[in-house]
Order: C-alpha cells, then sequence, then structure tokens
C-alpha cells in the first residue's frame, strides 16, 4: 500500500505543489508499473480540476510518469499562465509528460470561459513547449474552431 501511494503522487505530483486525488479504488501493480485509479474519478491541484470515469498512471524504469491517461467521460477545468480559463470534455485524455503533450480524443471539445472561443476535433493534440495544435475531425463532423477577434484601435 505504501508503495501504491508513492506510485501515485510522485506520477501525477512531481510537477506541482499539492494535489487531491480521490476514486473509489486505487490498484497499483510494482511489476507492469502502473497505477489504476477507478470510479468517480477526481484529481485536484490549485484551481485545477479533472474527473472522469477511471484512470491510468504508468511509470518509465526510473519510476517516473511516463504516460498518464483518463478514460470516460472526461471533464476539465484549468487556468493558464495567462490567468484565461479553460475547460473541456472528451471520452479520454493523454498526458505524455516527457514531451509535454496532451492528446483529447473522441468528441473532443476545448471552451475559453468568458469567451467564444472554442476548439472542437474528433482528435485535439496540444505540445505545449513547442507551441503545437493539431486539429482533426472524421467523416461526419469536421474539425472546428470557433473564435471572437478584438476589435483593431
Amino acid at each position: 500500500m505504501k508503495y501504491l501511494i508513492g506510485i501515485l503522487f510522485l506520477a501525477l505530483f512531481a510537477f506541482s505543489e499539492e494535489i487531491e486525488v480521490s476514486a473509489q479504488e486505487f490498484v497499483g501493480d510494482e511489476k507492469k508499473k502502473f497505477t489504476h485509479l477507478k470510479g468517480n474519478v477526481e484529481i485536484k491541484r490549485s484551481s485545477d480540476r479533472l474527473v472522469s470515469n477511471e484512470a491510468f498512471v504508468y511509470l518509465d524504469s526510473n519510476n517516473r510518469p511516463s504516460k498518464m491517461q483518463a478514460l470516460g467521460n472526461v471533464r476539465f477545468w484549468f487556468k493558464l499562465k495567462d490567468g484565461r480559463q479553460i475547460e473541456g470534455e472528451s471520452n479520454e485524455a493523454l498526458y505524455l509528460p516527457n514531451t509535454q503533450e496532451y492528446q483529447i480524443l473522441g468528441n473532443a471539445i476545448v471552451r475559453e470561459l468568458n469567451k467564444k472561443n472554442v476548439v472542437r476535433g474528433d482528435k485535439i493534440i496540444v505540445r505545449q513547449k513547442d507551441g503545437y495544435i493539431n486539429v482533426v475531425g472524421n467523416e461526419k463532423k469536421p474539425a472546428r474552431l470557433i473564435f471572437k477577434l478584438d476589435k483593431e484601435q
């Protein structure tokens, strides 16, 4: 149990201040190097929050997180460094810490609160450190960007 809590906190929280995780069940596998959170998963850090049906944290050979995955009814709310507030939803969300890549998958929607800025697609990929975003639609639903331009002075 001590090792499970250690893996969970190292994996999810090595990047920040205090983080609170709740779920109906926590399962850790030392040999396979992953932790599985099941049922009503909620992860909070400062004003940031993610909820999902389940989540996985995968560790590399140095017990550092290599992939974090949230599955089922994923919802998230967070504040950007510039103060803008973002909320979104999808079927699945992945975070790859080594490349700082976020993948928001399946019926993905990301909104900027208090503005009309919305991104929709089947897949939204963001690489923070590279300033890269890729929004992919599908045959039935093309990718959509909706944004409001500020008026020129």
